[in-house]
């Protein structure tokens, strides 16, 4: 709640903190998503519970997927032409 009541006291925008706090967020998400593939596709760790390979097929085309997104991201931001896309 302190980050908040910061970004108010301090007159930014709180729609543009709002949106930069998210971007970062999904810059972030990546590396849970992969730890967490990692971790329950492994049957040392999970056990019966371990998931199968289409459940792993889905979940490692979603973080290849939100990677896609964030460079899409990165690459619109820098102003760079971004491939397969067009303009």
């Amino acid at each position: 709640m302190l980050p908040s009541l910061i970004v108010v006291a301090a007159g930014i925008d709180i729609t543009h903190a709002l949106v930069l706090s998210q971007v970062v967020l999904s810059l972030v998400l990546p590396i849970p998503m992969v730890a967490l593939v990692m971790l329950t596709a492994n049957r040392a760790v999970m056990g019966d519970f371990a998931n199968t390979r289409l459940t792993n097929s889905v979940a490692i085309f979603a973080a290849v997927f939100v990677c896609a997104l964030n460079g899409i991201l990165l690459l619109a931001t820098a102003g760079l032409p971004i491939p397969l896309l067009g303009d």
